[in-house]
This record gives structure tokens, sequence and C-alpha cells, in this order.
């Protein structure tokens, strides 16, 4: 090897050497960045801080029972009977016939509902409930015939006054048993996470509905189909506090009662008559139906097993 090889080598050898050193020292030297206005060990320790607090995330439960009672109002102010020209009022001397109907008012709900989750965004509730309100009658067209002189040369006489006590004003009772269905969009998935579980819910009811009424002895008995929304909050493991609206649909049909009064220490039974221009008195055999759609809400309370 010629010495002008050797010489050259040397040189690669030196300069490859001195290169490296000075990467080295660059990197020894190279300086960094903090964005942030905290310091690195500032910032390590609030990031400990908050992985020590315990994050909640209540979920349903999967595959376990609860009990929910639910107590609320539902708007029952809606025409539940009716006919025209009914006997409303019975004298030794007269008896009274009108134009009668029978409306509800706001009735006292409570259910209670036995829960099984399915699957932690789905569950559900066989129901029983009850409700407790007034109905109010109103009287029209009010006709009195003298009880001596029934027939078609007698036509009813118009009634100036109708008494103060003539319109029914009494109880309304309704019994319900069914079942509902409940479904958790947020917890589709099992992606809900938090306190607050909004809920979609809808149900069939066997309904019975109960007047004391001279009208009628019977309940009237009908399927109460239902829907709504609602909001659950999850107050820990064991309770939970949920508020729904719920609207209702159902067709109401009584049946008439045999006997309107008994007069006379129960020896004289009045039935229940409507009067007919060119018949007279008519007995009633049935009254018309009447569709109610309806709306509830409530507030509840679920205690988990």
């Amino acid at each position: 090897m010629s010495r002008t090889t050797i010489a050259i080598l040397s040189c690669l050898v030196v300069a490859t050497a001195t290169a490296g050193l000075a990467q080295e020292t660059d990197a020894e030297n190279e300086k960094t960045y903090n964005l942030l206005h905290t310091s690195l060990e500032e910032q390590e320790a609030i990031r400990a801080e908050e992985e020590a607090i315990p994050v909640y995330e209540p979920v349903i439960p999967e595959r376990n029972v609860e009990l929910t009672l639910t107590l609320g109002f539902w708007q029952l102010d809606k025409k539940l009977l009716s006919a025209e020209n009914i006997i409303y009022k019975y004298t030794d001397q007269n008896t009274f016939y009108g134009d009668v109907i029978l409306s509800g008012s706001s009735a006292f709900h409570p259910q209670l509902r036995l829960n099984y989750n399915l699957m932690p965004w789905f569950s559900v509730e066989p129901v029983i409930g009850f409700s407790v309100s007034e109905y109010i009658a109103s009287i029209d067209n009010a006709t009195y015939l003298d009880n001596q002189a029934f027939g078609e040369d007698n036509p009813p006489e118009p009634v100036e006054e109708i008494g103060e006590f003539d319109a029914e004003n009494r109880s309304c009772i309704t019994l319900s048993t069914g079942m509902n269905a409940v479904f958790y969009p947020r917890d589709y998935g099992n992606f809900g996470k938090g306190r607050w579980h909004p809920f979609i819910q809808g149900g069939a009811h066997h309904t019975w509905m109960h007047l004391n009424s001279d009208y009628t002895d019977t309940p009237a008995t009908m399927w109460d189909l239902s829907g709504g929304v609602g909001v659950r909050f999850i107050a820990d493991d064991l309770i939970s506090v949920r508020l729904e609206v719920m609207y209702h649909h159902m067709t109401v049909d009584f049946e008439p009662g045999d006997v309107f009064v008994t007069r006379d220490e129960g020896n004289t039974d009045v039935p229940i008559t409507r009067y007919v221009y060119g018949e007279g008195a008519v007995q009633v055999t049935d009254f018309d139906s009447h569709t109610l759609d309806t709306f509830s809400w409530a507030v509840g309370f679920t205690a988990d097993f």
C-alpha cells in the first residue's frame, strides 16, 4: 500500500471520529421546551392526583330485580258516561229526565312495579296500580212528568230550576294490572355512564273503572295502552329516583244497572229509563262508549335487591 493511500484512510478515520464526537456533544447540549405553565414535576403530580380520585360510573345492573313505587296524578277529566233524556230524579209525584253527562277529574294514581333488568338498557315491569278521584254530573234540558199522567197526551214539562243535589258528584275508582317495557337509550351498548339515565317506556294494562253512580252497578273493563318518556337519577347503588310522563289511550263502556233507586223501604224498584217521545218511558239497555286520551305524570323511587 502506498503512502498516499494510507494518508487518505487516516484522514477518513479522523473525520468520522470527529463527527461522532460532535453529535454526542450537540445531543448533550440540546435544549428542551415546556410549553405549559407548570413544570414537568408539577404535571406528573397533578396526573397522579387525578388518577387517585375514584370515578363514579354507575350503570343499570343486569339480571337483577328492582322494586319501584310511583306517586302521581292521572288526568281523567274526560267524559266517562252520557245519555240523553234519561232519568235523573224520582219522587212520589214526579219523574225527572234530562241530558246527563258524567265527567271525571284529576285522580291520585299510585303504582307498584317489580322491575327485572334483562340487560343494562332494557327491562320489563309487571305493574299494579289504582286511582281515586271524583266525577261530576251535569244535567241539561231537564223535564219532569207527573207519575199519574204517563202517556203521549201528557208530554214532559220543563224544569225551571235543577236542585242543588240532583246532579251526582261521587267517587271514581280504577284498578289496573299490566306490563311495561322500558328502554334506556343512554345505556344501549353499555356506554352510558353517570347518574342520569333517560328512558322510553310503553305498556298495556287491563283496567277496571267503577263509578259510584245510580246508572251503573258494575265496573267498566278496558285495555289501557300507554307510552311515554322519563328520566332516572341513580342516587347510589341501592336507590334511584325516576320522573315520567305517560300518554294513555282506552275506550270506556259502562253497562246500565238494573235499578235507579229503590223506594217504599225496598218494596218499589225504579228502573233506569229514558223518555222517548211517541213511546213514553223506555228502559235503558246500553250506554254509548267513550274513547279516553289522557296523560299522567309520576315521581317514583326504585330500590335494588
